[in-house]
């Protein structure tokens, strides 16, 4: 997961959990203590009802329902006591039997019957029991109370008060609020995180680019931030690497140099004897031991060659010569190295071919050098009727170059070591050609990698800036 994900996540994650923290238990804080206060005010009223209600007429109706005259006298008196903010009131028998109500709440008594059983199951003594607050519409609210009547008669009667909760209308209202609040502080924190990622983590990206192009090519150019912050110091830090390893590579060089010329001197005594001892041997008269002798001598020059060979690969790496620009044809180095490698072609039966043409500005021998090399590489890896595709594509600000064989790949283990000095994967190989041609793209500004790799074979993309061509 890439890093910009990340801060977006961790800062969403921070601020959902700092609202739900904050709005949650505002919004539940708030409506459990406005209920418990309208339910506290609810007993107090329903306690004062109680008493006041003639509970001799109470008791006449509980034993006689039917006569129409004390009921209407009931429903009076309960009318007198509805005040402001009371939506109803009801006398019931504990059977759920209607006795008496105010006829304000008639219509609504069969919406507010999931509360009955728990508000007529009182006893005598015990206080009064408030009921949940109940939806009548969009924006009616109420809450019950309930408080037993004891009659003359021993039987109980229950009054309920139902009052409104207008407090919901608003606690409604806020969790509204709290939800437009939270998806604007989302759009905000994704606004203010894209910028702030955006400044984390270009850098990010730029110092990731220059660690990969001192990878790909020592001698590129440093990145400089221009920062104060710790990004600026592991900049700075980066640059002060690089010019450490540039300095040690210099000195391997230097070094690598000094020691394959002290060895190139004697190889050519060895060479000029040798060559000496061949034309005594050619003058001396054939014998028994006249074919050993000459296959002897065959063999040392055969090892001498191989020998000047590496040390000419090492002085090559160690110190590259100055670079002549001129503009070369792709096609022009296309035909130099297909004049060379014609007999490797003819013998194993492998084939080369362009596709795509265009110019570019290098050293004519550094280039030849480059796609010599990749040539070989690939017709060595490809075998027998092996083929190599060379594909131009000339882009308006780059030029890339694949060189495509029909081998059976790299293997994962080396791939990433391929263009190290000194590795190589052949038993007489130098561990140098790849390195020399990754020195000499780097020279250009371009860069070279392994596009593709499989069992089909390898393309390795060589990719030079137009800009720098010019």
């Amino acid at each position: 997961m890439k890093l910009s994900p990340k801060v977006i996540t961790l800062v969403l994650g921070v601020l959902v959990v700092s609202m739900s923290l904050l709005s949650i238990p505002l919004y539940w804080y708030s409506r459990v203590a406005l209920e418990d206060e309208l339910g506290d005010q609810l007993k107090r009223i329903n306690r004062i009802m109680a008493t006041t209600l003639d509970n001799e007429l109470v008791s006449i109706l509980a034993a006689e329902p039917g006569l129409e005259s004390v009921r209407q006298s009931l429903e009076s008196s309960l009318s007198a006591l509805a005040v402001p903010g009371i939506e109803g009131l009801t006398l019931y028998k504990q059977d759920g039997t209607i006795l008496a109500q105010d006829k304000r709440l008639k219509q609504n008594i069969a919406r507010l019957s999931p509360a009955l059983p728990t508000l007529l199951s009182l006893k005598n003594d015990e206080d009064p029991v408030v009921s949940e607050i109940y939806q009548l519409d969009q924006d009616k609210y109420v809450k019950a109370a309930a408080i037993p009547i004891k009659t003359n008669q021993g039987s109980q009667v229950i009054l309920v008060v139902w009052v409104g909760a207008n407090f919901m209308a608003v606690i409604n209202q806020m969790a509204g609020s709290l939800l437009w609040i939270m998806l604007a502080s989302f759009v905000i924190a994704i606004a203010m995180t894209l910028v702030f990622s955006r400044s984390l983590i270009r850098p990010v990206r730029a110092l990731s680019g220059y660690a990969q192009a001192i990878q790909t090519n020592i001698n590129s150019e440093p990145v400089e931030l221009r920062r104060s912050d710790e990004f600026g110091e592991l900049n700075q830090s980066l640059i002060d690497m690089h010019r450490d390893i540039q300095k040690q590579e210099e000195s391997a060089r230097q070094l690598l140099a000094g020691i394959a010329h002290e060895i190139k001197n004697p190889l050519g005594g060895m060479e000029i004897y040798s060559g000496l001892l061949s034309e005594e041997l050619s003058q001396v008269a054939p014998d028994a031991k006249f074919e050993a002798y000459k296959a002897y001598l065959e063999k040392i020059t055969e090892e001498l060659n191989h020998l000047k060979r590496i040390v000419q690969e090492y002085l090559d790496y160690a110190r590259p010569l100055k670079s002549v620009i001129e503009t070369l044809q792709i096609t022009e180095i296309y035909a130099d190295i297909t004049k060379i490698l014609q007999p490797e072609l003819t013998s194993q039966n492998q084939t080369i071919r362009l596709v795509g043409e265009a110019e570019i500005r290098a050293d004519r021998s550094k280039l030849h050098r480059v796609f010599l090399n990749l040539i070989q590489n690939g017709l060595e890896a490809s075998g027998r009727d092996g083929q190599i595709s060379i594909h131009v594509a000339d882009n308006p600000t780059s030029l890339e170059i694949d060189f495509i064989d029909t081998g059976t790949g790299i293997p994962d283990s080396d791939r990433q070591r391929i263009f190290e000095p000194y590795f190589s994967t052949r038993d007489r190989g130098f561990g140098l050609g790849l390195s020399i041609v990754q020195s000499i793209v780097g020279e250009l500004g371009g860069t070279i990698v392994v596009q593709k790799s499989d069992a089909e074979g390898t393309v390795f993309r060589m990719k030079l800036p137009r800009k720098d061509q010019s």
